[in-house]
């Protein structure tokens, strides 16, 4: 059973073994010590031949063309600062004056078609052997990279802003379909969607006005190829009418979630039953910081292993994104977590 077929197994039940699939961005880059920003980000065959390098140094299961959140919002005339350690906004739109923008061409948008060309040349060159991911934001997080999520969630002050919010996000929907079945259509196996701020949000607001979107963007996208919920924080939360968020999540029906730290994988595990394949929740903090000894970084990934086997439905990775820095350190703790994953993960 090769790469592909390990991770696309888990998500159907028992795998042969656990997956191996920590989500890499920054570390595929630094290992040979190439600009984050200005290559590995704008330039396609960089990224690719980089993901793969790391993929082959430690034994991981996929690739994936995920650098930063602002490749659709960049269609839509957000300006990127290219300074930052990651790229981000350097200016958001006007929630006010969005009407009259006009809607995109994303054929047009070189971020766009970068990312895109990306999942083509994986194909290419690892097309049914390495379990390739292609990315989107999920609606969202979108409207967050488009507006700023301090300006979106001042939109909650209005009477009618579910209303207001829902509006955002059905006129980005349509562009979200496009760019998920451009990457389908050159080579994905899997979309991963990025929400990391629903946390910020809780149950009740996101089961008002982002659910509903974010299940007809999954259900599109899964005619073809499974949906990965990319969604970081602590999203276990229960409010006081008996909102459960992640009975919300896993009833957007995505067939991978990435679950992290925050989030008790025992219980999640028991709430979401077999509706959803889990990936993740090992707490990242331990790869990226000296304070913790090589003792407690063994420990708090064989816990997570510990909680996520049974039963299957589950792949190792980190609670969000691999730390990169110190370099040393994070080989050091991301080849420990290989070895354990590899020592643990067999049925």
């Amino acid at each position: 059973m090769n790469s592909r077929e390990l991770t696309l197994s888990a998500i159907k039940g028992i795998p042969e073994k656990i997956p191996f699939n920590p989500f890499i961005m920054h570390m595929a880059a630094s290992l040979p010590d190439v600009d984050y920003n200005h290559e590995y980000c704008q330039k396609p065959d960089v990224l690719v031949d980089l993901q793969i390098k790391c993929a082959d140094f430690f034994g991981i299961d996929h690739v994936n063309v995920s650098t930063d959140a602002y490749r659709e919002a960049n269609a839509w005339g957000v300006e990127i600062n290219w300074e930052s350690h990651t790229p981000v906004a350097k200016t958001y739109l006007s929630i006010e004056d969005f009407e009259s923008i006009e809607t995109p061409s994303i054929l047009e948008n070189m971020r766009i078609m970068n990312r895109v060309n990306a999942v083509k040349k994986f194909s290419d060159k690892i097309g049914g052997k390495q379990c390739i991911i292609g990315w989107i934001e999920a609606p969202f997080a979108e409207i967050c990279c488009l507006f700023g999520l301090v300006n979106v969630l001042l939109q909650c002050k209005n009477l009618d802003w579910i209303n207001i919010i829902k509006k955002l996000i059905i006129r980005i929907l349509p562009i979200q379909k496009e760019f998920a079945k451009l990457q389908i259509e050159a080579g994905a196996d899997i979309i991963g969607a990025g929400d990391s701020a629903i946390s910020q949000i809780g149950p009740m607001r996101y089961e008002k006005c982002c659910i509903g979107a974010t299940k007809e963007l999954f259900d599109f996208i899964q005619k073809d190829v499974p949906v990965l919920y990319h969604i970081c924080g602590d999203n276990s939360v229960v409010d006081k009418e008996g909102r459960d968020m992640l009975k919300l999540v896993s009833s957007t029906k995505a067939a991978i979630l990435d679950l992290d730290y925050q989030v008790d994988l025992k219980l999640a595990k028991e709430k979401i039953g077999k509706n959803n394949c889990i990936r993740g929740n090992t707490n990242t903090q331990i790869f990226g910081s000296p304070k913790y000894s090589v003792s407690r970084v063994i420990e708090e990934i064989t816990k997570t292993i510990e909680a996520g086997k049974p039963g299957g439905n589950y792949q190792w990775a980190g609670g969000c994104e691999i730390p990169w820095s110190p370099l040393n350190l994070a080989i050091r703790n991301l080849s420990i977590a290989k070895s354990i994953t590899e020592k643990m993960g067999y049925y």
